[in-house]
């Protein structure tokens, strides 16, 4: 009985891991998306974008740059043929807290002050992303603001 009880809780936590490691890998790429999604708004994907995404994913998911590049690849198939941001914003709400959503709010502004400019199209998803993500107006200006200061814009 012992044995069977073991055996039952211990398959529990592992499917449990399992599918923490499920939930991380899809929340990673909604964040991934939703990076990529601002490179592309301006009708341009400059390598200077992409880049700033490789090095982003290294950085918040501690991901090697293979890893990275396949994450990239993935999330690129998922943005092409995804139409809103509500789906991927979603995902994030569900399973992010106030602040980590700050971080992905700010790995946006990162993405979109990459090639030193922001054009309107990019200015409107910044601020259409802070509503989704339920991030003040007063916290997304001052991590916009933070950001194009480290970028001299």
């Amino acid at each position: 009985m012992k044995r069977f009880i073991k055996k039952f809780f211990g398959e529990k936590s592992s499917n449990n891991e399992n599918q923490d490691a499920l939930n991380s890998s899809v929340i990673e790429e909604a964040v991934v998306v939703l990076l990529l999604r601002a490179a592309n708004i301006d009708g341009k994907k400059d390598e200077q974008e992409i880049e700033a995404i490789k090095r982003l994913i290294i950085q918040q998911f501690n991901y090697d740059e293979e890893k990275a590049d396949m994450l990239i690849t993935s999330a690129s198939e998922k943005e092409e043929s995804s139409a809103d941001l509500f789906e991927w914003s979603k995902i994030i709400n569900d399973h992010y807290d106030l602040d980590s959503k700050k971080i992905v709010f700010s790995m946006m502004c990162e993405i979109i002050c990459a090639d030193g400019l922001i054009d309107p199209f990019e200015s409107n998803l910044i601020r259409r992303l802070s509503g989704l993500l339920y991030i003040s107006d007063k916290d997304a200006g001052a991590i916009k603001k933070k950001v194009m200061n480290n970028k001299d814009i």
